[in-house]
């Protein structure tokens, strides 16, 4: 019997084709397995675990609660999705790869809500927090772990920039200043590494200015370059390497794209036209389109990023809509979050605008590359310890707005912001952390009332709660480093009761006690970066009566005894993070000679001497970070 006698003969419902290869795109009916490949072939068959492109717009004048959703690769109408919490209009959004938020606007008088949605699940928004203050016409975007929010109007239009991590509910925070003030609904884009703001209107005209920041910092924005022409009330989208600028009004209602490359500083340059011109219109992008929605009327366009070139017709908005915003699952600057067996992170530090930053960092130890952004520490902090199991990094202590004696957790299957764990035994910064797969040590340090500590003190990794007394350290110490093997802590260097130091000691992890001699390190050292794997322990940098240091050392960690050379950085610095796996070390950031803030990463094959090879970038200079990692000497 041929198929179409079986299809013909016995199967007679119409099957519906599928709209595009994604695990909500279900295609009814029934089906011939014949027909089912020929989808397969064109990529159409609906596939498990394939999430469709979704752009989501919500808000709008009127005011109005309504949340649309389109799926990006495949041109049609858009569909409700749900509500806001609360109906209004000039407003901006942000999103990740899992929850879209849309912040401030009008309802009657500018609001601070921020609300978010789960982007895979049609259904209403929840309330986030607020907003650092009442803003309507600002803007809004952002990478995969935070949002920012820029620019507005308060009591007047202002330059404000405030960020939240995208993952975790709560109020947003201050991050620094536009370069201008700009209200009336500027354009924005970003990149997983930069944000850029571009045009709008100042307290007097519109301006063409584009401004940056780098996301994952604090601090103002910098200077980009210029728009073709002063506008205010467009809209921003792009690519990881491309944003684009669209529509708006230059005192005439524009139909003009423009476009920049978001790495490299420089001018825009036209791209090509809307389908038509309009303002207060909203945008969405995938990682090769991006889409701009209403502005007056319900038109949605697109364009193919990579090409310059006219908009093309998508589809049409439920009803002509202006004054809104869009955010997708699937813009540029959502990266794939992926955890690794051999993950570093490096939280918090001191960056080169002299700023205590939250963010916290990651890299692949396995891989060289730049680092990514993981998430932020609850607020920003530098000279803080570190520990972790190969589930949770611990970090403690530092110095924020004071010295503080908080600990905060983070799981490294979990990007997003840390979380109070407890408080260590005495506000302390400039301490230092090392732990075994079960229990963290926090050592030395200094407090509020600059004394030097000699407190050791102790945690249980997988279980919250204050720190416990251990035992003290052979003298009172500062910027001292530590390692471990899954049985002992070794504490090198510092800046000890008598200047600095070069002593090594050593406590058994598992038996509360003081600190033992071990030997000595190669020199009077402090600040250095320490790392290592179950049987030898890495010491890297540092600073010295002659200045800053390149140089690393090694021991052994069953057996005591002084340090061996090893080799050198690539360049001499002091208060870099040190992390590691089984095999490898890696040594982050710090201050170089000259007062100056590194954002090199080096890395050190740890069972062989020899120099430190390059091994990548943080997202920006930083010293005095904490650093751990889920693979280090003490798992084993």
């Amino acid at each position: 019997m041929s198929r179409k006698d079986w299809q013909g003969g016995i199967i007679r419902p119409v099957p519906v084709p599928p709209a595009g290869p994604y695990e909500d795109g279900a295609a009814s009916g029934v089906w011939t397995l014949q027909d089912v490949a020929d989808y397969l072939k064109q990529g159409l068959w609906p596939i498990a675990g394939n999430v469709a492109e979704i752009g989501l717009f919500g808000g709008a004048s009127g005011p109005s609660n309504v949340i649309q959703k389109i799926i990006i690769s495949t041109s049609g109408s858009a569909t409700d999705f749900g509500d806001l919490t609360l109906a209004r209009y000039d407003l901006a959004a942000t999103s990740s790869d899992v929850r879209g938020v849309w912040a401030g606007g009008n309802a009657g008088g500018a609001v601070n809500r921020i609300d978010y949605v789960t982007i895979a699940s049609a259904g209403n928004a929840t309330d986030f927090g607020d907003l650092t203050a009442e803003t309507r016409q600002l803007a809004g975007t952002g990478n995969y772990v935070r949002g920012v929010f820029a620019g507005g109007y308060v009591a007047a239009i202002v330059n404000t920039i405030a960020y939240i991590t995208i993952a975790s509910a709560g109020n947003a925070t201050d991050f620094g200043d536009l370069t201008s003030v700009q209200g009336n609904t500027p354009g924005s884009c970003a990149s997983s590494v930069r944000a850029l703001f571009a045009g709008g209107e100042d307290n007097s005209s519109r301006i063409n200015i584009i401004g940056y920041i780098t996301i994952a910092s604090t601090g103002n924005a910098s200077d980009f370059g210029d728009m073709i022409a002063a506008k205010d009330e467009l809209t921003g989208c792009g690519s990881s390497t491309r944003g684009l600028f669209g529509g708006g009004t230059t005192g005439t209602l524009s139909n003009v794209i423009e476009y920049v490359t978001i790495a490299s500083t420089g001018n825009a340059t036209d791209f090509g036209d809307l389908t038509v011109a309009r303002k207060n219109l909203a945008s969405c992008a995938s990682s090769t389109l991006g889409v701009f929605a209403g502005g007056g009327s319900n038109v949605i366009d697109y364009v193919t990023i990579a090409s310059a070139g006219n908009a093309t017709d998508f589809g049409d908005l439920i009803t002509a809509t202006s004054n809104f915003a869009g955010c997708s699952s699937a813009a540029s600057a959502v990266q794939p979050t992926l955890t690794s067996s051999a993950m570093a992170l490096f939280g918090g530090g001191y960056n080169s605008n002299g700023d205590s930053i939250a963010s916290i960092q990651y890299v692949n130890i396995a891989t060289t590359g730049n680092a990514y952004q993981f998430g932020d520490l609850t607020t920003g902090t530098y000279q803080l310890g570190a520990c972790a199991s190969s589930t949770t990094a611990i970090f403690a202590g530092g110095l924020r707005a004071a010295v503080t004696n908080v600990i905060e957790s983070i799981t490294f299957s979990s990007f997003g912001k840390s979380v109070d764990f407890g408080d260590l035994t005495v506000a302390v910064r400039a301490l230092t952390g090392c732990s075994s797969s079960t229990r963290g040590l926090f050592g030395g340090g200094v407090t509020a009332a600059n004394a030097k500590e000699n407190t050791i003190s102790y945690i249980t990794i997988a279980s919250a709660g204050n720190a416990s007394d251990f035992g003290d350290l052979t003298s009172t110490t500062r910027d001292i480093s530590a390692c471990s093997s899954s049985t002992i802590g070794v504490f090198a260097g510092g800046d000890a009761a008598s200047g600095q130091t070069n002593v090594i000691q050593y406590v058994t992890i598992a038996s509360a006690g003081n600190a033992t001699d071990f030997g000595d390190l190669l020199q009077v050292t402090r600040s250095m970066g320490g790392a290592s794997n179950s049987t030898r322990g890495v010491f890297a940098g540092g600073v010295s009566g002659a200045g800053t240091l390149n140089v690393i050392s090694y021991i052994t960690i069953a057996s005591a005894g002084n340090a061996t050379d090893f080799g050198d950085l690539t360049v001499g610095r002091q208060g870099s993070g040190g992390a590691s796996s089984s095999t490898t070390a890696v040594w982050a950031g710090g201050e170089v000679s000259g007062g100056a803030q590194s954002n090199v990463i080096d890395y050190n094959t740890i069972a062989s001497t020899g120099n430190a090879t390059d091994f990548g970038d943080l997202l920006f200079a930083e010293s005095l970070t904490g650093a751990t990692s889920n693979a280090h000497g003490g798992l084993a």
